[in-house]
């Protein structure tokens, strides 16, 4: 296997759904090639879950035989807003994987995978003076992790395999030629909620070239188990992975945010602040009711129309008891704060 590369991208276009190749549509599937996947990717988060996974695939060789037998490559698409620990918790499995030979792709803003304004979380907000929220549709984790690793990916497999790169078409003729590229994400047993349905993506060729695995939930491995398993290993257990400015987060974790982070606190408070100046407009808003009409507020912010320094006040003061390392302790045992499903 090679080692950790930095990859730029080359003929990267747009995200359009286009039919498979003409020649890959001729291609004839081979009938003694093995049936097991040609090549497993493993969607790491930095988290505990898929540091779990990737441990896993260093250490037991069945676990490598039942779920990744063939090539295997790891990649990360960096939000921006990760926490400083998850930061270096990443460069030490990037370490890591360089000493067993695995591939790992940890994929920056500035190689140019992520698009538009969409380059952090942060710069997003600040380009649209907005603000994440409760009250709007989760984007976030589509436009900073799963497109920016679906562009990467095709780039990547024209390089190694020799298909085309463009519009998906490369990842639909790996997939006619060698079978379904499986990605494995870490979602742990008791999180099931979280495993999307294939059937419903809307992109044909994800559906046509894409198996996604959850070994976890198979072995039944919870987010104790990870935990335990991790520290068997004698590696230190990671914080559990999210943005940190992430609206779905609890009021323990803003705790968390206020004691050991409290200068990106301020950073949130004033791009929520300017987002909630910019549309006063929206605070007094007439809507028809089946008795007449009723003034509603829906100039919103992180936790929807009550601001973020309300809810800061409010874990400061519910969580006045609690000592620094029963804060730490709970921000370490609490898994994702978003049941994103994928």
């Amino acid at each position: 296997m090679s080692t950790i590369t930095q990859s730029s991208p080359a003929n990267v276009t747009t995200e359009a759904d286009q039919s498979a190749p003409a020649h890959a549509m001729e291609a004839q599937p081979d009938l003694f090639a093995a049936t097991e996947p040609l090549l497993t990717v493993l969607s790491f988060g930095g988290g505990q879950d898929s540091t779990a996974l990737l441990e896993l695939y260093i250490n037991d060789p069945a676990f490598r035989k039942r779920y990744a037998p063939r090539d295997f490559m790891v990649v990360m698409s960096d939000t921006g807003d990760e926490f400083p620990e998850t930061y270096a918790h990443v460069e030490k499995m990037r370490e890591r994987c360089a000493s067993h030979g695995i591939e790992f792709n940890f994929l920056t803003a500035d190689q140019g995978w992520h698009q538009g304004d969409w380059t952090s979380l942060l710069n997003f907000f600040q380009a649209k003076n907005t603000i994440g929220s409760k009250a709007f549709p989760k984007t976030c984790t589509d436009r900073l992790k799963l497109q920016p690793i679906y562009r990467f990916l095709e780039n990547w497999l024209s390089k190694k395999y020799g298909v085309q790169c463009h519009h998906k078409k490369g990842i639909r003729e790996f997939a006619m030629m060698h079978g379904k590229i499986q990605v494995m994400i870490g979602i742990a047993k008791g999180e099931e909620r979280r495993v999307a349905d294939p059937a419903k993506n809307p992109n044909r060729w994800y559906r046509d070239s894409i198996h996604n695995i959850y070994p976890l939930i198979d072995l039944g491995m919870d987010r104790a188990a990870c935990q335990a398993y991790i520290a068997n290993q004698g590696l230190p257990v990671p914080i559990p992975s999210n943005c940190r400015s992430c609206p779905w987060l609890s009021l323990e974790e803003l705790e968390y945010l206020r004691r050991f982070h409290a200068e990106h606190l301020d950073v949130w408070v004033g791009l929520e602040a300017a987002k909630l100046e910019k549309h006063r407009d929206k605070e007094l808003v007439l809507v028809p009711t089946a008795t007449g009409t009723k003034t509603v507020n829906k100039n919103y912010g992180v936790f929807g129309t009550m601001p973020l320094p309300v809810k800061i006040r409010e874990a400061k003061e519910k969580f006045a008891d609690w000592s620094d390392e029963r804060v730490r302790e709970y921000r370490m045992s609490h898994g994702h704060c978003v049941a994103t499903a994928y």
